[in-house]
Order: C-alpha cells, then structure tokens, then sequence
C-alpha cells in the first residue's frame, strides 16, 4: 500500500485530496515502502520510471503543471516518489495518476485528487 507522505492530505468518500492554492509551487510525495517486498526498489532510470500524470480540464485557461517538466520535477527518492506541481485553476479538481516500477518487475499504480482553491488563513 502507497501512503502519502506529507502533510496536508485529506480523505473523503471518494478517496485521498490534497488542497493546492492557484499561485502555490508544491513538493508532493507518495511513499510505496508498505509495497516494496524486502530488497526491491523504485526504478528511476532513463525508461522514465516513475510516471506522474496530471488530469487536465478541457479548456483550462491555467491548468495544474509541472514548474520545468516530467523528467526534472519527478524524482525517486529511496522509497518514495517526489513531484513538484503548480498551476491549476481555482474550483477545479485534478486526478492525479503515479505509476512505478521496481527493479525485481513489479508495477503499481496510485491515484488521488488535487482541489485546487484559493487557500485564506483563518
């Protein structure tokens, strides 16, 4: 099982969100260390491993991003897959889509939501 590793998170019925203010430039992670059986690792090689996949809104005048691209702001990190996203429009949802494989050939697949909204202090 895939746990998210930072703060922030949150559970509804339909699953796992984060809340992502429009202007905010985030560092996101999902940890796989409850998947991977004793000795296998996350590949992080030129194959592209792993892949982010960022829901996109038809006619989103300011979708959710990657700050530079796929290949500098997706990274492995021992156990965990790290990913930096800004963007998005406010009172938009995005589904977000992590995919791995190991090195002993296992592939896994992890979906949660990014709500993007304007964040005020309270």
């Amino acid at each position: 099982m895939a746990n998210l590793s930072l703060t922030g998170f949150f559970k509804d019925n339909a699953g796992i969100f984060y809340k992502k203010d429009p202007s905010a430039n985030i560092t996101l992670a999902l940890d796989f260390a409850d998947y991977l059986v004793s000795g296998d690792s996350l590949l992080d090689d030129s194959t592209g491993e792993p892949t982010v996949t960022l829901g996109t809104i038809s006619g989103d005048a300011s979708p959710l991003a990657f700050p530079t691209s796929h290949a500098t702001d997706v990274q492995v990190s021992g156990t965990k897959v790290v990913f930096r996203v800004n963007g998005g429009t406010a009172g938009n949802i995005y589904p977000i889509q992590v995919q791995i494989v190991t090195a002993n050939g296992d592939t896994d697949k992890r979906h949660f939501r990014i709500v993007v909204e304007n964040k005020e202090l309270i």
